[in-house]
C-alpha cells in the first residue's frame, strides 16, 4: 500500500482542493456542511468539501485481521562478515517466532550488497585479478534462496563451519526466493507441517557467504530489490503490505553513480603525501570509497584520526536523496519499519565530541606495518576500528570482530522519521537478539491498527469529513460505488480507546455491535497511537468479514501531522 497526499483536485470527486480554488481559509472552522446533510454520497455534501482543502489524504486500508508484512534483509556479505551473519543466523528464531505469533501473512526476503563494480556495459578492468568485484551488476539485489552449503567457491572456513552448524539439513529452502507463511502455510518443500521450518530456512538462505564484492552497496542493493524490474523477485513485495527493512553492514554504504564507475579500477599505486586530495587510483579499493566520499579537516591520504569529516559535494557516490526519495515513495511512515545492525556512525561520534564508538582511524596496512605508502593506508582494526568486540569465541579472524566507520548510512537514516527506526552496533554481538526483538515489536504495532495521513477537519455534526468506501484491491485510488457512514460515538470511542484497534479487539467488538450497517471511524487515540493524526477503522455490520478482493480507500479534509504518523 503506498498512501499519497494529495494538494491537488480529486478527479470525479468535484473537490476543487488547490491552493487556488480558494484564498485565506479559516483552518479553524469546520467544514461548511449543512448539519442535515449527513449522507456523504450527497452532492451538496462532497461538494461542500471544496473549501476544505489544507490537505487531503488518500490512502487504502486493509481491513483483514491477517496483515501482509513483507520484510526485507540486506546481509553484507564481503569478507569480514561471516561471524556477524553467524551471530544473526543464531539469534533469528526468537524474531521469526514473533512475527509468527502476529498472525501475519509474512514474506521473508534476503539479499547481499554486491552489485559488481565494473562501468555497464563494460569488460574487466584492464589486468585486474578482482574475482570479488569483477562483475557488472553482482547480486543486482536478486532475492537469495540457495542454501548455505552451495556456496563454496571463495568463502572462508569459518563460514563453512557456520554453516554446517547452523543448516544441516540443506532441504530447507523456499520454493520462492523468499520465505513465505500465509495462512498458517509456508513454503519450505517437503517441510510444511514443521512449525520451524521458516526459522531454519533463514538459517541456511541467511548465511550468504562472505565472497562478496567488498565496494558494499547497500542503499543501491535494497533499491534494486525492491523497483520491479527484477522479474525473479516479483511477489515478494505485496500491495498494501507492512514494509520492513533490515541493513546487515559493517561498512558503509559504496553505492556508486554508474558514470563514475571507472573509479573503482582495482588497480592501486602510491602517490606520496604531495597532494592533500591525490587521485582515486592512489588509495586501494577496499578505503577509496570513503577517502573519495568524504571530506576531513585532515588529509585522507595520511594516518591517524579524522576528524570532522562530511559528504563530499562532489561525491561519486550516488545521492542519498535519490533512496530516502525511493522508500518515501514505496511506503508512508504507518506501513514502514527501518532498522539498521551496523557500524555505528561518524555523525553520532562527533555529536558525542569524539567520545565512544565510531571513530575513523586510519592506519598500514598490517601486511606493511610500516609503510604509510597512500595505497597501503586503511581504516584501522581492532581497537583503531569504529568498533570492535575482543571476544576470541566470536571468531577465528585475526582482524577480530569489528565495524568500521560509517556516514552515508546514519545521514539515510536521519532524513526519516525517527520512529520508524531502530539500530544496533554490528559489533554488540550479545544485543542481536534484543535488537531483532526491537525491530520485531515495531513490526508488530504497523499491524495492529491503521493511521491516517492528516487530522480531519470536521463537520458542522462533529464528524470528520472523509469520503470513505470498499474498492477493489488491485485498483486501490479508485472511487468507491458508495460510501460509508460514519459510525456513532460509541463504536468510535471503542477504536479510539483500543490499544490493538482492530476488529479483533473485544473493546472494539462490544462497543460496535450494536451498528445496524457498515461503517467507518476516524477518531484520535487514546493510547498515544497515530501521533498528530487519527486511529482509522472499519466496522462491517456483524463483525462480517471483509469483502473479499477489497480494500476501504479513505479520502478526508485536513491538516497535515507535524511529524508524519507513526503506530
Amino acid at each position: 500500500m503506498s498512501r499519497r497526499l494529495l494538494t491537488h483536485s480529486l478527479l470525479g470527486l468535484g473537490l476543487a482542493l488547490s491552493f487556488g480554488a480558494c484564498t485565506a481559509p479559516d483552518f479553524s472552522l469546520p467544514c461548511p456542511i449543512p448539519p442535515d446533510v449527513t449522507d456523504p454520497n450527497d452532492p451538496r455534501y462532497q461538494a461542500a468539501l471544496k473549501k476544505c482543502f489544507p490537505a487531503v489524504g488518500e490512502q487504502p486500508i486493509d481491513t483483514r485481521l491477517k496483515k501482509d508484512v513483507d520484510i526485507l534483509f540486506l546481509v553484507d556479505n564481503s569478507t569480514s562478515m561471516s561471524p556477524k551473519q553467524k551471530v544473526l543466523a543464531t539469534n533469528i528464531p526468537l524474531f521469526i517466532k514473533k512475527i509468527d505469533d502476529t498472525g501475519a501473512n509474512y514474506h521473508v526476503g534476503v539479499i547481499t550488497s554486491d552489485i559488481g563494480t565494473l562501468p555497464l556495459p563494460g569488460t574487466p578492468f584492464p589486468g585486474s585479478m578482482d574475482t570479488r568485484c569483477n562483475t557488472p551488476k553482482g547480486d543486482d539485489g536478486l532475492l537469495q534462496n540457495s542454501p548455505c552449503k552451495s556456496r563454496t567457491v571463495n568463502v572462508s572456513p569459518e563460514f563453512t563451519t557456520a554453516c554446517s552448524t547452523l543448516c544441516p539439513d540443506a532441504t530447507f529452502v523456499p520454493t520462492d526466493r523468499w520465505i513465505s507463511k500465509e495462512n498458517g502455510i509456508n513454503n519450505i518443500a517437503g517441510h510444511s507441517s514443521d512449525p520451524l521450518a521458516t526459522q531454519k530456512a533463514f538459517q541456511c538462505i541467511g548465511l550468504v557467504g562472505d565472497s562478496g564484492c567488498g565496494v558494499e552497496s547497500q542503499l543501491e542493493a535494497t533499491r534494486r530489490a525492491l523497483d520491479g524490474h527484477l522479474a525473479e523477485n516479483k511477489g515478494f513485495l505485496r500491495d498494501n503490505s507492512v514494509l520492513a527493512v533490515i541493513f546487515i553492514t559493517d561498512e558503509d554504504d559504496c553505492s556508486v553513480q554508474l558514470a563514475q564507475r571507472a573509479n573503482l579500477n582495482p588497480t592501486s599505486m602510491p602517490c606520496g603525501t604531495s597532494s592533500s586530495d591525490p587521485n582515486y587510483t592512489c588509495y586501494n579499493l577496499d578505503y577509496r570509497c570513503i577517502a573519495k566520499d568524504l571530506q576531513c579537516n585532515e588529509a585522507m591520504n595520511t594516518p591517524g584520526a579524522k576528524t570532522g569529516c562530511k559528504e563530499r559535494t562532489n561525491t561519486f557516490l550516488e545521492p542519498i536523496e535519490k533512496y530516502v526519495r525511493f522508500f518515501s515513495a514505496l511506503r508512508t511512515s504507518d506501513k514502514l519499519v527501518m532498522a539498521g545492525i551496523w557500524s555505528p556512525s561518524l555523525i553520532d561520534y562527533y555529536n558525542r565530541n569524539s567520545t565512544g564508538d565510531g571513530q575513523l582511524v586510519i592506519d598500514a596496512d598490517p601486511s606493511a606495518p610500516t609503510d604509510f605508502s597512500t595505497n597501503l593506508i586503511n581504516r584501522g582494526q581492532k581497537t583503531k576500528a569504529a568498533c570492535y568486540n575482543p571476544d576470541s569465541t566470536l571468531t577465528t579472524d585475526p582482524k577480530g570482530f569489528f565495524g568500521q566507520a560509517q556516514y552515508r548510512l546514519q545521514t539515510f537514516k536521519n532524513k526519516f522519521d525517527p520512529t520508524l527506526w531502530s539500530e544496533q552496533s554490528i559489533c554488540d554481538a550479545a544485543n542481536y537478539s534484543n535488537a531483532l526483538n526491537n525491530i520485531a515489536d515495531k513490526i508488530q504495532k504497523k499491524l495492529t491498527g491503521d493511521c491516517l495521513s492528516v487530522d480531519p477537519n470536521l463537520d458542522g455534526n462533529g464528524n470528520p469529513v472523509c469520503l470513505v468506501g470498499f474498492v477493489d484491491a488491485n485498483q486501490q485510488n479508485a472511487l468507491p460505488d458508495t460510501y460509508l457512514p460514519v459510525c456513532s460515538k460509541t463504536c468510535c470511542n471503542g477504536w479510539g480507546n483500543s490499544a490493538q484497534p482492530t476488529t479483533k479487539d473485544p473493546g472494539v467488538i462490544a462497543a460496535c455491535t450494536a451498528e445496524a450497517a457498515d461503517c467507518y471511524c476516524a477518531v484520535p487515540s487514546t493510547q498515544s497511537l497515530c501521533t498528530g493524526t487519527v486511529v482509522a477503522g472499519v466496522w462491517r455490520a456483524g463483525n462480517a468479514d471483509p469483502p473479499n478482493g477489497k480494500v476501504v480507500n479513505f479520502r478526508c479534509a485536513g491538516t497535515r501531522p507535524a511529524v508524519a504518523p507513526s503506530m
